[in-house]
């Protein structure tokens, strides 16, 4: 799965499992709702810039990030990605067609009205001084578009002056399976540990969810809305799952469960949960692909989950806290096994059996821990970052609740879509987790 030349100006490789999963649920959700595409990934930032003209610096660091990192321009052609070497007049139009001034009054009014993509694309609003990012997760992942954020405002601080396309082909992110030397055609029996992994989730699954009407009614607009707890509070929070041994991340997700519960549809599978959570896999590899070199890139695993219900708060979050700490930290067959894992997934949602077969309605719980783990607050003493967000477009299948710090402040943010759920109901899904995780760890 390595990068082939195919002529002069033209790069392609085979996109492995995971990519290839993105891709067909985004051409499917795109053949049935107007072009938009599941799981476009919305990132948000706010910043105090001491530019009196910023376009033309902020016009350059995108330019510089696509030849630092020439991934964020990469396009798909059936399962291949696809990377053009431009000359300059293709640079120009990339350019006029992926950097996009807004008129909009702030990023959430854009958001709502914002056209689909054809590749990783950047806004700039000059009423709120906000920048988004918006990019198709076969291009990048949470975690890659927090680095790819603070790659870009590293351009935006020390640019280089002079760009050379020519020679970004060497620069072009591997699949992890190569970064990690696992081959192409994996063994029967890990074949076999695979569909049975793949089959723990997907044959329980669904569990319990809330009340939706995904699958019964029309795709509507995607909606995020987003929780951020006081200085106070947060830090409260951090004190007690130190205390208690678990982390903020088990602790959170254990309280969603709970607020789940508490409002599941009856008509769901009360009796268990059952998902597949989201795995950051940078720190187990190699430089320079633990770093932000290379944030347009998919390096993440899903890995099934599920226990039985009705279970203690207690009980779930220190069973989520050895699930998280567990599944990949000095496991490396947990690594060899998630190349064939992500094949099976993609070759399973592509048959008609999968296809028909009811979809989970809870959603999938992304955790990206401290954000300036990747993003600092200043850059230099020209920039400063003042707020940072993330989402997903939900338009036709499961919605995405995210778990990050950013200012000592931990935030909640749940994307989905209002064709499905009401914007009432989510926020009453995040008062409860605010209600549940004050309960027990702060009383």
């Amino acid at each position: 799965m390595a990068w082939e030349k195919v002529s002069d100006t033209r790069w392609e490789r085979p996109v492995n499992g995971l990519e290839g999963y993105f891709i067909f649920i985004a051409g499917m959700s795109a053949s049935l709702c107007e072009g938009r595409e599941h799981y476009t990934l919305f990132s948000k930032l706010k910043l105090e810039l001491e530019h009196s003209d910023p376009l033309p610096v902020l016009q350059h660091a995108w330019k510089q990030i696509r030849y630092e990192q020439p991934q964020i321009a990469a396009t798909v052609d059936g399962m291949k990605k696809v990377y053009e070497v431009p000359n300059s007049k293709d640079l120009q139009e990339w350019l006029d067609s992926t950097f996009v001034i807004s008129p909009a009054s702030d990023a959430d009014n854009l958001y709502a009205s914002v056209d689909p993509i054809k590749q990783a694309t950047l806004y700039y609003i000059p009423k709120s001084s906000e920048i988004v990012f918006r990019g198709h997760h076969h291009t990048i992942d949470g975690t890659g578009v927090l680095l790819f954020w603070h790659s870009y405002l590293e351009a935006l601080r020390s640019p280089v002056a002079k760009l050379n396309f020519g020679d970004e082909h060497t620069r072009l992110a591997p699949t992890m399976e190569q970064v990690l030397g696992y081959p192409e055609q994996a063994t029967q029996e890990l074949n076999e540990k695979a569909t049975e992994l793949f089959m723990s989730w997907a044959g329980d699954a669904p569990g319990i969810g809330p009340v939706s009407q995904l699958g019964a009614a029309p795709s509507g607009v995607c909606q995020n809305v987003e929780l951020v707890f006081p200085l106070d509070v947060t830090n409260a929070i951090i004190a007690a799952c130190k205390d208690k041994g678990i982390s903020v991340t088990a602790a959170v997700h254990a309280a969603y469960i709970g607020s789940i519960a508490k409002h599941a549809d009856p008509n769901s599978k009360l009796s268990q949960y059952v998902s597949a959570n989201q795995f950051n896999l940078r720190p187990y590899l190699p430089e320079p692909y633990n770093s932000s070199n290379y944030a347009a890139s998919v390096y993440y695993t899903p890995l099934p989950y599920k226990t039985d219900l009705p279970a203690s708060y207690w009980d779930l979050a220190r069973s989520l806290h050895e699930y998280y700490q567990t599944s990949f930290k000095n496991n490396s067959g947990a690594f060899e096994l998630n190349g064939p894992f992500t094949r099976v997934l993609c070759g399973a949602v592509q048959t008609p059996e999968f296809l028909a077969s009811p979809v989970s309605k809870d959603a999938l719980v992304s955790s990206l821990g401290v954000v300036e783990r990747y993003v600092q607050r200043e850059y230099g003493s020209e920039i400063k970052v003042e707020d940072v967000s993330i989402g997903v477009d939900v338009v036709m299948g499961m919605s995405m609740f995210f778990i990050f710090t950013f200012r000592d402040q931990l935030r909640l943010v749940y994307s989905f879509n209002e064709g499905f759920e009401k914007k009432g109901d989510i926020q009453t899904y995040l008062d409860d987790v605010r209600s549940i995780l004050a309960e027990e760890l702060l009383a």
